[in-house]
């Protein structure tokens, strides 16, 4: 079983790492994932639940996230 609330927190602390990492400001991810920047901000802030899948996919394309590797840490044992 998977637990959609730590797949939000794990996606939401790596995206913040990447784009930390990537020396990206909320404005330049945006306009690189076509998200808008205060949801890349609440995303982050907030673990924010309504994520869209096509969300999730856009900003790991633009900051290479590997969603499997995130999907298996949030495996309930």
């Amino acid at each position: 079983m998977y637990s959609e609330d730590l797949f939000i927190e794990g996606f939401a602390n790596e995206l913040r790492r990447k784009r930390e990492e990537q020396s990206l400001s909320f404005n330049q991810l945006a306009e690189k994932s076509s998200v808008s920047a205060s949801f890349i901000m609440r995303l982050e802030k907030d673990k924010r639940k309504n994520a869209s899948i096509e969300v999730i996919f856009k900003l790991s394309n633009a900051l290479g996230i590997e969603i499997g590797k995130l999907v298996e840490q949030s495996r309930l044992e």
